[in-house]
């Protein structure tokens, strides 16, 4: 199973000179010229009620495999979907020049999704 996945994004709307992006099970960083920005998916889930209960679960290894940390939207050609992350400001991730839906399964959007998956988080359909 990937553990990580390196892409250089198109575009990120959110944040100025992203020249590259990672993601990993449990986070996203961000390469800019400024210096890396990292966002963990712990902190940017959205947690159900009472959130300090699950938050203290999540520490102690007990979690929903259901937590979402983006909203993921397919409907645009290849290099126009996105991730829109949780973060403050919400971060608009787009998806490499090269990617096209024509070969959807291995796309690096789909292996962002198993990525992000591994870590126990999940993305919501904007559609």
């Amino acid at each position: 199973m990937t553990t990580e996945l390196h892409f250089i994004p198109t575009r990120v709307a959110g944040l100025s000179a992203v020249s590259a992006a990672t993601v990993y099970p449990d986070r996203i960083e961000l390469t800019t010229e400024a210096g890396r920005v990292t966002h963990r998916f712990a902190d940017i889930a959205r947690w159900p009620s009472p959130r300090w209960l699950w938050r203290r679960l999540h520490r102690a290894g007990i979690r929903p495999r259901w937590l979402p940390v983006a909203d993921r939207d397919w409907f645009h050609d290849g290099p126009d979907m996105f991730f829109e992350f949780y973060t403050e400001p919400r971060l608009k991730v787009f998806m490499p020049a090269d990617e096209t839906k024509e070969s959807y399964g291995g796309t690096c959007f789909v292996r962002i999704q198993n990525v992000i998956r591994a870590g126990g988080f999940h993305t919501n359909d904007l559609g």
